[in-house]
């Protein structure tokens, strides 16, 4: 849904303005002087300009954060992305994993719990699949022989993470966010081992691992590229994340 902008847009005029006639008239003085003299002024002109303009646009970003409530009206936020698991696959295999998920997050505090600035809260929930390679160096460390062979090996992993999610708009395309919680992380595997009584022979295995209270805690910003789409990104612990967001 959309939300108020004209207090932004209406400070950002406020201070632009003033900055293109400032500049209209300088060219103008310049050029009348001597169009040498301008040709050798333009660059430390266009300086002031760039330098006047980000000191303009500035003024509504810092403002916004100080504006409770100026931020989109939404029921849920959908969010696929793209995982990237930095935190290590079960033993021997790679410690780094690739995979996607998809994360919702409903509002429950749409103005709080700081009131006197622009910040909300939600209930942030959803899965995380990542996909490990096997460590053939590894494996042949600690089982050299029949065990350690050229078999392609994999482990998966399945995030169930639940936590909290505090917003902060401090720009109105631009939200930071901190998300604290647990997951339940299930974990499937496969790997070759020397079979028992049979030497010179190697045996397929299959296994599973669950833990139900592991910690996860995300920091975030969220870009949006219109009221209701947006890109988010997640550099935390034990993942980061790149995706699309939808306010619905």
């Amino acid at each position: 849904m959309p939300y108020p902008m004209a207090t932004a847009r209406a400070v950002s005029d406020a201070g632009t303005r003033p900055v293109f006639l400032a500049v209209q008239l300088a060219a103008q003085k310049e050029a009348r002087a001597s169009p040498f003299t301008a040709v050798i002024h333009v660059r430390p002109v266009y300086s002031v300009v760039v330098a006047a303009l980000l000191g303009a646009l500035s003024k509504p970003a810092s403002a916004q954060i100080k504006e409770p409530g100026v931020h989109p009206r939404y029921s849920v936020e959908l969010e696929p992305h793209f995982t990237f698991g930095w935190h290590g696959g079960p033993h021997h295999f790679d410690d780094d994993g690739f995979g996607a998920g998809l994360r919702a997050s409903i509002p429950i505090i749409d103005n709080g719990p700081i009131t006197s600035i622009n910040n909300s809260f939600a209930i942030t929930f959803g899965v995380d699949w990542l996909h490990f390679g096997y460590d053939h160096d590894a494996a042949c460390r600690d089982f050299p022989g029949p065990g350690c062979d050229d078999h392609d090996y994999a482990a998966n992993a399945f995030w169930f993470p639940v936590a909290a999610q505090w917003n902060f708009y401090v720009h109105r395309r631009i939200s930071v966010f901190a998300e604290l919680g647990v997951a339940i992380v299930h974990e499937r595997y496969s790997w070759a081992r020397a079979c028992p009584g049979a030497p010179g022979s190697i045996c397929d295995y299959d296994d599973t691992h669950t833990d139900f209270a592991e910690l996860v805690f995300y920091p975030g910003a969220r870009f949006m590229l219109s009221d209701g789409i947006g890109l988010t990104v997640r550099v935390g612990f034990p993942h980061v994340t790149l995706g699309a967001s939808f306010l619905l």
